[in-house]
């Protein structure tokens, strides 16, 4: 069984596209000692698909990918607060390289470490409440810069039987997520007052680490569901059969 075929439609289940559908990807068998190297070879082949985005498997484009809207709570005593973004635009992801993956195929569990050198983020947003000891409320354009991001993600599948065909199941998905450095940079605070929003921008950038720290839970949330959504709308679409060829 080429279990390359495996990862590609589980671990990468990020911005999934079908096994079966991908064009020149190396060959590689279960017992082929080189079979780490085959992966990282698919995924890189595969990068140009994933760019582009594919209409009519319904996989949209990963530069930018666009996420409708996000709303992220957090209520502790660093950071509280209420924030909507919306029109989410996440640039540099199709800088991903694939680090690390770990596969157990009879438990249909995977996992791998993507690491991208540096994420854009630009979306309309609205916030309310504080960080730290600052008060923080607006309305207008987030910008955010973050580099050396690496995620580890962790995916656990079942089989499911549907008109006589297995398909596999993403049932759980967690992610963790470092990040190197952060800046960001909300436009429009307190109704465009420049003294403020300089004030609470420069705080918010001096204290990025520990906000990120605390904001993070929400983040691989979003991340998680974000993974678990797309891949189970294509996995539905590939029966299980054809994600493997035998070993002779």
């Amino acid at each position: 069984m080429e279990v390359y075929r495996f990862l590609v439609v589980t671990v990468f289940a990020a911005t999934c596209v079908p096994a079966a559908e991908l064009p020149n990807v190396p060959k590689c068998k279960m017992s082929d000692p080189m079979l780490p190297m085959c992966f990282m070879l698919a995924t890189d082949i595969i990068r140009p698909q994933l760019v582009a985005g594919i209409p009519e498997r319904n996989i949209p484009p990963i530069e930018p990918l666009v996420i409708p809207m996000v709303m992220l709570q957090q209520g502790t005593s660093a950071v509280n607060y209420k924030a909507n973004l919306k029109n989410i635009k996440v640039i540099g992801l199709g800088n991903y390289q694939f680090k690390n993956v770990v596969l157990n195929v009879p438990k249909l569990m995977a996992a791998a470490r993507v690491e991208v050198p540096t994420i854009q983020l630009v979306s309309d947003y609205t916030i309310k409440g504080r960080a730290l000891v600052v008060p923080i409320e607006g309305d207008g354009i987030f910008r955010a810069n973050l580099t050396n991001v690496k995620a580890d993600v962790m995916i656990v599948a079942a089989l499911k039987k549907r008109k006589g065909e297995e398909f596999l199941h993403l049932k759980m998905v967690k992610s963790r997520l470092t990040v190197g450095k952060a800046t960001a940079n909300f436009d429009n605070l307190f109704n465009g007052d420049k003294t403020l929003s300089k004030a609470t921008n420069d705080f918010v950038n001096q204290n990025a680490q520990d906000i990120i720290e605390e904001i993070k839970p929400a983040v691989e949330a979003v991340v998680s569901m974000l993974i678990e959504d797309i891949g189970n709308k294509v996995l539905k679409t590939t029966p299980y059969k054809s994600l493997f060829l035998p070993e002779n």
